[in-house]
């Protein structure tokens, strides 16, 4: 009896191993509903078997059915809580959740076990980067640039990451091996141009901002970039230029606008100034639109409405900032002035 017993259940063991062999063969060959078919049917001979729960994990969250994934690759740890395959499977789950604490607590057990797997120590990074833990983001990332050849998306993360992190030059520095691999990431080219930007090292910047603009001449973030730093050399005629090449793909682009605005109030075209700060206006109550009208209000000596301008940015909680009462004050003594001249 126990003999039959234990034949059968070989048996059984067996047909649950040809049927989770030929349904990994179905999923590596992208028929997905055949390879779901025929781990449930593995599934209905043993439902505890990991490499069928594995399996039927992957799917689901391939089919980004997380929750369900979750929970197939719960019933293998529960019972095997070194299962790699399941560890890693599920923290990509809560990850598409967004859930990064928990995809970040199931991984650390993966590295636990496989402390060379760059792909998950990146992964690690780009959680612990989501929830703004930079020093930990630092940490999966430089391990996993330990572990890998120079993988780009490494370099990608710790890019990104010191950008986040305010630390310029170790920015551009991963962003150049990035682009040494692969040039094609276009927001990378433009972050780079950002950064020496940042800098005021525009002679850096533009070239980076040229090479984004081979790749998709319309890209409003380097032709900003472009034009911003022909006003960082003085030459707003040079930036007025390319921002309006901004406003004719975007007509409503609200911050283009305003910094046309400025632009032309600079090259004393208070006409063009005022026409760029109200058509700004007609969208939202952009900051600069209004402080640039006020400023023309008071050139042209409409004071009230000036000041009526500085008391509606004063109203804002956020606006409560220097530049705005200085010119809020410059604009009451001006009108003193008037006010002592005309008595007189």
């Amino acid at each position: 009896m126990k003999g039959r017993d234990a034949s059968a259940e070989a048996g059984r063991a067996r047909e649950v191993a040809e049927l989770s062999k030929k349904a990994n063969e179905l999923l590596k060959a992208g028929h997905v509903e055949e390879s779901r078919k025929t781990f449930l049917e593995a599934y209905d001979i043993d439902d505890t078997n990991p490499y069928v729960l594995v399996g039927l994990g992957d799917i689901c969250r391939k089919g980004k059915d997380f929750r369900q994934a979750i929970k197939y690759y719960e019933k293998v740890i529960e019972r095997e809580s070194y299962n790699v395959f399941a560890l890693r499977g599920i923290g990509i789950a809560y990850r598409g959740l967004e859930d990064y604490g928990k995809a970040i607590e199931y991984w650390e057990q993966y590295i636990d076990l496989n402390e060379d797997d760059y792909l998950v120590l990146t992964r690690l990074g780009d959680s612990s980067k989501k929830l703004g833990r930079y020093p930990e983001a630092e940490k999966y990332y430089l391990k996993a640039l330990d572990a890998s050849e120079g993988d780009k998306y490494i370099y990608l993360g710790l890019g990104d990451l010191y950008y986040k992190m305010d630390e310029t030059d170790k920015a551009i520095e991963f962003c150049d091996k990035l682009l040494e691999i692969d040039d094609n990431f276009i927001n990378i080219l433009t972050m780079v141009g950002n950064l020496y930007r940042r800098k005021r090292e525009f002679d850096n910047a533009l070239p980076y901002y040229q090479r984004a603009l081979a790749k998709d001449r319309n890209n409003i973030y380097a032709i900003f970039g472009i034009g911003d730093c022909m006003r960082g050399v003085d030459d707003i005629n040079g930036a007025i230029e390319w921002w309006e090449k901004i406003i004719a793909i975007d007509a409503k682009n609200l911050n283009t606008l305003a910094r046309l605005g400025d632009a032309y109030f600079k090259t004393d075209n208070v006409t063009k100034a005022k026409e760029y700060y109200q058509r700004a206006l007609e969208i939202a109550d952009h900051k600069y639109a209004l402080m640039g009208l006020a400023k023309i209000h008071r050139l042209e000596g409409n004071l009230e409405e000036a000041v009526t301008i500085y008391r509606q940015l004063l109203s804002r909680e956020k606006m409560k900032e220097d530049r705005v009462l200085k010119e809020l004050y410059e604009t009451k003594q001006e009108q003193k002035k008037l006010a002592g001249a005309n008595n007189s």
